[in-house]
Order: C-alpha cells, then structure tokens, then sequence
C-alpha cells in the first residue's frame, strides 16, 4: 500500500493578531481588517481575535513577540513606517532582523487635520502661524517624539523653512487618542493617517488641511496635497504584518499564500476602498528587503531632522 501524501500544513486552533497599539489607531485597524476578511472568506478557518499591547511605539510588542511568542504559528502582528522609525531611532533592540516580516496589503497617506471650526482652514494659515511663532501651532499624533507622526510634522516644518525641533508634538498611544485630543480642544491639528481620520471626516467633525503626498487621496479627492499648498512633503504609510522569529518555514508560506489570496478577494478591496487605502502590495522576501533599506535610510534622515545623534 502507498503511503497517505502529508497534508499541508494549516493553523490549528484561534489565530491572534497583536496591534501595538490602542483601539481606533491605524495598527489597530490593519489587525481587524485582515481579521475580519479572513474570516469572513474562509481563508483562516477559526476565529481571529486582536491583543491590543500599546507601548513605545511598537516596542512593546516586538519585544514581548521576539522574546515571548518564538515559533508561535497562530500569531501576526500589525505593522508599519511606525514601528521603522521606532527600531531606526534605536528605542528598542529588537528589529525586523530579529523577526519574520511577512507582507504589506496596502499603502495610506499621511495628512493634517483640524476641527471643521478651526481658524485654520488652509494649510497656508499653519504656515503662517507657524512662521511667526513655532510653537504657536500643537500637533497632535499617535507616535512617540520622533516616531512616524512627529516626523510628518517635522518634514512638514523644514519644507516651510520652520526648525523642526522647535514646533510642539503632543505624543499619544495611536491614532485615536491623538484625534480625540484635538476634537477635545487640547491640540490643535491632529498628524493622521487616511483611514484614522476617515470617520469623523465623513461625519463633517474634521477637516482635511492636506495629504502628504504629491498625489491626492482616492477616497478623499477634495483634500489638496502639501505639495499644491507649497510644502512638498510626501509620506506614504505601508500597512503590513511580521510574524514571530522561528515559525518554521511551511507556517510562514501558509500565511504568505494566505494573505496574498486574501488581498485578491473583493472583500479585501472593498474594506480598503473604505479605509482610503492604496492598493500597494509586497510579499515575502520583497517585503524583508523593503522594511530593513527604509531603516537604513530613516536613521539618516532623522539625523539631518536633529532627532538623532
């Protein structure tokens, strides 16, 4: 009798998604999109639940995955630029060389936002603002000093000829936090991402003053670019997930396999067409090489911003 071939390999048991940080921000969003699609398409056959484990701007969570969680199968983990400029500025020993980085399912664009009574109603108005007195103007963001939000300002300030270490940064743990600072009335523009601002955007709260970028957002066409109101800053996020270091090989392919499939799905595109997404991928051993050039070349430009020695 010929022997039965091996099956595949497959998870067993509930899959966890870990966002570094608190609900409503952009890793949380990338958790429970993936999450929900998944399932929603049988691509993971037993439910998905996210951990949310905020600190350091991803340096909670790298590290309790690098140390803790070592050839856990069922675990992915949100990631993005954020977590590049966290390992660039030396704030946690671990990188991505030190875990398994799997794929990116889209890229987002970067903007500042106001209350829809701000007196700021341009982005020429900050400029001005700014011009005058730095520290006139309080950004809110969901990263650490010098993490991904902070230097959306402070490429914002040196493309308007503002020092960047002067302008004030309130930091938060995650998108939601820093928009709800602002709504609040205790900053005053709020540093997001596309798919943070999304909700109260559509619910008229907010106002988009520009998207970094040197093309407008898809879903957002009427929010001009920094780059049409004379500050030419371009910041595009990736949203992606790595896995924990020694997850054997077959493990690592069925995620690989799986999440590109689910990338493909109607369903995928419909949930990042409501995030404001850009349908930006890379997979495997593209995304390895991708992730560990852009913190070579964060650490150089946080050098040329003062935020690193």
């Amino acid at each position: 009798m010929m022997a039965e071939p091996a099956a595949a390999w497959e998870p067993k048991g509930q899959g966890e998604c870990i966002a570094p940080a608190n609900p409503g921000g952009g890793w949380d969003i990338t958790c429970r999109t993936i999450s929900s699609v998944l399932q929603k398409t049988g691509g993971f056959k037993g439910s998905i639940y996210v951990t949310n484990m905020p600190g350091g701007s991803g340096a909670v969570a790298i590290a309790n995955v690098a140390t803790k969680r070592k050839g856990d199968t069922n675990l992915i983990v949100s990631a993005s630029n954020a977590l590049t400029f966290t390992v660039a500025l030396g704030r946690t020993p671990y990188t991505f060389k030190e875990v398994m980085p799997l794929a990116q399912v889209g890229a987002e664009l970067g903007g500042f936002f106001v209350t829809a009574d701000s007196k700021y109603k341009t982005l020429a108005d900050v400029t001005a603002a700014m011009k005058a007195d730095p520290k006139s103007v309080t950004f809110s963001g969901g990263s650490a000093p010098g993490g991904q939000d902070h230097m959306k300002v402070a490429l914002f300030a040196k493309a308007i000829g503002v020092e960047p270490t002067k302008v004030v940064y309130v930091p938060f743990q995650g998108g939601g936090e820093a928009l709800t600072s602002m709504l609040g009335g205790h900053t005053q523009v709020a540093a997001l991402d596309i798919s943070e601002a999304t909700g109260q955007l559509e619910a008229g709260k907010i106002r988009g003053l520009a998207v970094l970028s040197d093309k407008r957002s898809t879903k957002f066409p009427d929010i001009p670019t920094a780059t049409e109101q004379g500050a030419p800053v371009n910041y595009v996020i990736w949203r992606g997930y790595y896995m924990a270091p020694g997850v054997p090989k077959e493990a690592y392919d069925w995620w690989l396999e799986t999440i590109k499939k689910t990338v493909a799905t109607p369903e995928f595109a419909a949930e990042r067409e409501k995030l404001g997404w850009e349908p930006t991928t890379r997979f495997g051993d593209d995304f390895v090489k991708y992730v560990n050039d852009e913190a070579a070349q964060y650490k150089i430009l946080l050098k040329e911003l003062g935020f690193l020695k």
